[in-house]
């Protein structure tokens, strides 16, 4: 299963999929993810092509 996640204002998005049974996070062409202390699927991803 893939899953297309886009923010509010369709400016960064995230791509999911299912890998041996878990939520994994497919890491994206000019993106970084700044996670949430103590959580494994959540955070901000931000765009690194924009200033």
């Amino acid at each position: 299963m893939q899953v297309l996640i886009r923010d509010e204002d369709g400016d960064c998005f995230g791509m999911w999929m299912i890998y041996d049974g878990k939520l994994t996070e497919v890491p994206l062409p000019q993106t970084v993810r700044k996670p949430f202390p103590d959580n494994s699927v959540s955070g901000v991803l931000s765009r690194t092509d924009h200033p």
